[in-house]
């Protein structure tokens, strides 16, 4: 299981590589739903639910904020809540178990993982719904200089 995920929705003219649209363009696209279950509970408590339209966004912005592990932190995202709306739309979801983004290992957590998206109006072109997700992984070098890997954690 993911300790954070961070879903954004980009052209999928852009994605695949047209020179003449841009593949950091974050568009909103009307979303007035998202949802993030693990194990069939909600993350966050209940799912986002913006209305771009009348401009009632600032849980998602807020998700952002608090998914990147930078709201109660002395360090910025360098996003605004207007460009937010205007192309840096990102979504962010911490799922440790404690909500903190520090240097400890959590257990390990295996479930399921369902993302739920509904938009207000019908796209009017084909996106592609991006999804990072960052696990929690162990490199250790000894004395011997030998790299031992764990992904498994």
């Amino acid at each position: 299981m993911p300790k954070r995920l961070i879903i954004t929705c980009v052209d999928n003219d852009a994605f695949n590589g047209t020179y003449s649209s841009n593949p950091f363009h974050f568009k909103h696209n009307n979303l007035n739903f998202l949802g993030v279950y693990v194990d069939g509970n909600p993350i966050s408590s209940k799912p986002l639910e913006p209305d771009y339209s009348n401009g009632q966004s600032i849980r998602a912005f807020n998700s952002l904020l608090v998914g990147s592990g930078k709201l109660a932190s002395n360090k910025g995202i360098y996003i605004n809540r207007d460009e937010f709306i205007q192309g840096y739309t990102l979504y962010a979801f911490d799922l440790t178990p404690d909500l903190c983004d520090g240097s400890h290992l959590n257990l390990v957590n295996q479930g399921n993982l369902r993302i739920e998206l509904k938009f207000a109006s019908a796209l009017e072109k084909t996106i592609s719904v991006l999804v990072y997700a960052e696990f929690q992984n162990m490199i250790e070098i000894t004395n011997s200089r030998n790299v031992l890997c764990d992904f498994s954690i």
